[in-house]
């Protein structure tokens, strides 16, 4: 039996392990934001504008919320839709 025990215990470290890695990994997701005329804050993290991407950047103003969509790893973001402003496609808009 003594076995038995072994391998359960192996097999909770190895659960542990999996978990943290999976729980930290910051895999892609959707998060929401808000434009603070410098950066982009989520969650209490200031992302730098040198990380954000998309057509949209270019429309930000101070207190906007942004929808954005965090690459693998945490290391680009790229936004989305700016929330309650409508979608300009021209130049006149």
């Amino acid at each position: 039996m003594a076995n038995k025990n072994d391998g359960a215990e192996l097999f909770n470290i190895i659960k542990t392990i999996v978990d943290n890695y999976v729980n930290n990994r910051q895999i892609t997701d959707v998060v929401v934001g808000k434009y603070n005329g410098a950066a982009v804050v989520v969650e209490g993290l200031q992302l730098p504008m040198s990380i954000i991407s998309g057509n949209m950047k270019g429309k930000l103003e101070n207190g906007d919320s942004v929808l954005l969509l965090r690459g693998d790893g945490g290391n680009m973001y790229y936004i989305m839709e700016i929330t309650g402003k409508p979608y300009i496609t021209n130049e006149e808009g």
